[in-house]
């Protein structure tokens, strides 16, 4: 899916917002408040994603309350959904820096490890360095500054190619800071000075601000505290104007210290409550923990114990909420060891182990999924959906919170039904404006009050079957990668479950059929017997009706041949009747002479002659008559696979061959395809196999036949069948493929076998046939056939075999 142009009055807002966020972060927030919700209302995604980048660059000035966390998140989704990497990465850097800057630093640090892969896939390099940048900011915070060194160096080393000023004014910013704190004050310097020229250069007020306050750190920490308030006034005043409220707690926090190394705790206490005011404001949880930390300090040396013990109090508050991780995984070790909350990994072990999901139906494995995503994912409820392909509707087969307001049969709309066809899960932190289903947020979200969502597909063979929907009631919610992880193994566990409900139904209709088929064998062997002594006679009718058209053509010509002998023949008869009664005649007379019996005799015989040579005539043409008959096969045409085709031939033959001790070898290459008609070839393969049999061997012969091809060329194929057997003589070669011509009539042959080959080949499949000497005996027939065949059309199927 690609992603439109951010529309012309958003880029103009977008612009701005660039052209100011390091100026007046205060107006830029604005602006971009404004912005995004502009954008989420014409659902201009690119200007959303655009905006809610810098969004995140000013928001560490007001803090990072969930709401605007929540929008971060839906920029994150928008821009996975159109799989832009380099703004995913971009954004994840963006959230990994607003949930540091709430303390935050397990999702901190999720964040940052998730923008590096990110940005590997993008080959990003910038966003890459930026959560270098990151992580090593997690080690400061959690007091291993060398380890953060060896992680800023790194990104240095990647950036100065770069000749990005800005990402390298960062490096060098919080390297100063971890050399600082490793006591490595010149070093420290030195990167400072680098970073402030850069920032001067760029003229962000808010970076030359927060450089000086760090130059004063040093200042500090060499004793020389007149150069570290100068330093501190000047990065009040810039800060103040760009609205940089956690850099002016830090600058507090820093003249308190100053102030107290000079005696004057009353003024440190005001610093320090000053600066808290700004660290709460910014919502820097660790500044304001320090900031405590200090205050308890300096109203235990000005003996306000009261002070102290509030101030101590609330810091250690902090840093419980700081650095909760730890004790969090413990408490969720402990729930599941004392069974009062299985850990999700549990709950995914024990659901995917449990024996129901081997025989259950829909209807329970709905409730098992639904129960168990409530149990994984903690806070959240979740429903299953059923897929009806032919209405292309949801239907809902359970949910674990009630559903009275929302109708059980639901359309998923288009953009939301084809992605999960295509097995793609959504993730939807805002239901209500995730370009996937806002759409329906109407009809299917809002009337359960579902405001987070994930939409996981349950696929099989690619065919959708169902939808696993975990939801978030009444809240926002970010989904962690582990939660997502969870539901998708959840997706994972049904899909086998329904593959195992489907083969239970598959084995139900093999069962039913088979007792069906059972049911009905009798009367199906029945049937097949008569439908077999039926096409017995009709093809011995066929036969004998083919012969009767060959001699019905033949009768016209023969009978105008044998009509002239048979016509002398009849004229020399009645010619000899008139020559005896003219004798006989002259008998009875008494007229006789000796002339006259000559003459007769004379004549006689050559009435004889004549006789003898017509009836000759007329029997050699009855001894020529030969009975023929004429038949083309076809089939339908298609592409099929010339080796497979033998192989199911032969297989057909098998019946034939049981009792037989001849082998049959398929040499045919295993990739060879025509576009031909398998039907015809068929025939003629079993013809020829049937010719070998009757022909080539005797009952007890071992016997071998070979089929082989080769392509020719681009259009034309040669198959050779070849056997080893008694072979054809020459003298009726010619003769093999003359209709109703055999060797053994009466024997079983009718003679209509390889003449219906040579119709096949060389009408149906449009190719040529020739008989040749095999090389070491027996026959050798060769086609040369085209890849292509010729289209033909027939009305009728000629099955006429030996």
């Amino acid at each position: 899916m690609s992603l439109p142009p951010i529309s012309a009055p958003l880029q103009e807002t977008v612009d701005k917002i660039v052209k100011i966020a390091n100026v007046d972060r205060y107006e830029a927030f604005n602006y971009c408040e404004a912005g995004l919700a502009l954008a989420r209302a014409q659902h201009d995604d690119a200007a959303f994603i655009a905006i809610a980048l810098q969004y995140g660059l000013v928001m560490d000035q007001h803090g990072y309350p969930d709401e605007s966390i929540n929008t971060l998140y839906e920029a994150l989704q928008l821009s996975q959904s159109y799989h832009l990497f380099a703004d995913e990465a971009r954004l994840l850097n963006v959230i990994g820096r607003a949930v540091y800057t709430r303390a935050e630093y397990g999702r901190a640090m999720q964040a940052w490890a998730h923008c590096l892969e990110v940005a590997e896939l993008a080959e990003d390099q910038i966003s890459w360095i930026w959560a270098k940048v990151g992580i090593a900011q997690i080690y400061h915070a959690l007091d291993s500054h060398s380890t953060a060194v060896v992680l800023l160096r790194q990104a240095e080393q990647r950036a100065r190619p770069l000749n990005d000023t800005i990402l390298l004014f960062n490096i060098l910013l919080n390297l100063g800071v971890d050399l600082f704190h490793n006591h490595e004050y010149d070093q420290a310097l030195h990167a400072y000075q680098e970073a402030i020229d850069i920032a001067r250069q760029l003229n962000h007020l808010d970076d030359i601000g927060e450089t000086l306050f760090r130059i004063a750190e040093v200042d500090l920490a060499q004793d020389q505290l007149e150069l570290a308030l100068a330093h501190l006034r000047e990065a009040e005043t810039i800060c103040t104007q760009s609205h940089h409220m956690w850099a002016l707690a830090n600058i507090h926090g820093l003249r308190a210290r100053i102030y107290a190394a000079q005696s004057g705790l009353d003024e440190a206490l005001m610093e320090v409550q000053k600066g808290l005011d700004f660290a709460h404001a910014s919502g820097s949880t660790h500044i304001e923990m320090r900031l405590l930390f200090l205050q308890a300090e300096l109203a235990e040396r000005d003996n306000n114990a009261i002070l102290a013990f509030r101030a101590y109090r609330a810091a250690m508050g902090l840093r419980e909420k700081i650095r909760p991780d730890a004790q969090q995984h413990q408490l969720v070790e402990l729930e599941d060891l004392a069974g009062v909350r299985p850990s999700p990994g549990r709950v995914l072990l024990e659901l995917a182990n449990n024996p129901k999901l081997e025989s259950c139906d829909l209807n329970e494995l709905a409730h098992l999924l639904c129960d168990n995503a409530a149990l994984a994912i903690k806070g959240a409820s979740a429903s299953y959906w059923q897929y009806m392909q032919e209405e292309q509707l949801f239907y809902r087969v359970h949910a674990n919170t009630p559903r009275s307001n929302v109708p059980d049969k639901q359309d998923f709309g288009v953009q939301l039904t084809v992605s999960l066809q295509q097995g793609e899960s959504t993730v939807a932190h805002n239901a209500q404006h995730h370009q996937r289903t806002w759409n329906i947020y109407d009809q299917l979200f809002r009337p359960a009050q579902i405001v987070s969502v994930v939409l996981l597909p349950l696929r099989l063979n690619t065919r959708l079957f169902g939808v696993l929907m975990i939801e978030q009631i009444n809240q926002l919610k970010n989904w962690t990668a582990d939660e997502v992880q969870s539901a998708n193994q959840l997706a994972i566990i049904g899909t086998r479950a329904l593959a195992n409900i489907e083969r239970h139904h598959f084995q139900m209709d093999i069962a039913r059929l088979n007792a069906q088929l059972q049911q009905n064998n009798v009367e199906l062997e029945a049937r097949v017997l008569e439908r077999t002594n039926e096409l017995q006679k009709a093809m011995a009718h066929l036969v004998e009706t083919e012969k009767l058209a060959s001699l019905g053509n033949l009768v016209a010509g023969f009978a105008h041949e044998l009509n002239t002998p048979l016509g002398n023949t009849l004229t020399a008869a009645t010619t000899l009747l008139a020559k005896n009664q003219e004798l006989l005649d002259q008998i009875n007379q008494g007229l006789v002479k000796k002339t006259l019996l000559l003459k007769y005799l004379e004549d006689s015989s050559m009435i004889a002659e004549l006789v003898e040579r017509n009836a000759r005539r007329a029997s050699n043409l009855i001894s020529n008559l030969k009975q023929v008959a004429v038949d083309k096969t076809s089939s339908m045409q298609r592409v099929f696979n010339l080796h497979q085709i033998i192989e199911e031939t032969i297989s057909t033959m098998s019946i034939s061959l049981k009792n037989r001790k001849v082998q049959i070898i398929n040499q045919v290459p295993a990739a060879l395809e025509l576009n031909s008609y398998p039907g015809s070839l068929e025939q003629v393969i079993g013809n020829f196999i049937t010719n070998t049999l009757v022909h080539g061997y005797q009952q007890e012969d071992e016997g071998l036949i070979e089929i082989s091809a080769s392509q020719l060329n681009a259009s034309h194929i040669e198959l050779r069948y070849q056997d080893h057997g008694a072979g054809i003589p020459n003298h009726i070669k010619k003769r093999v493929f003359e209709p109703f011509f055999t060797t053994r009539f009466g024997q079983g042959g009718s003679g209509l076998g390889l003449y219906l080959v040579y119709s096949l080949v060389n009408g149906t499949l449009g190719g040529v046939l020739e008989l040749l000497d095999a090389p070491q005996g027996g026959a050798l027939f060769i086609l040369k056939l085209p890849i292509q065949a010729p289209a033909e059309h027939h009305d009728s199927i000629n099955l006429l075999r030996h």
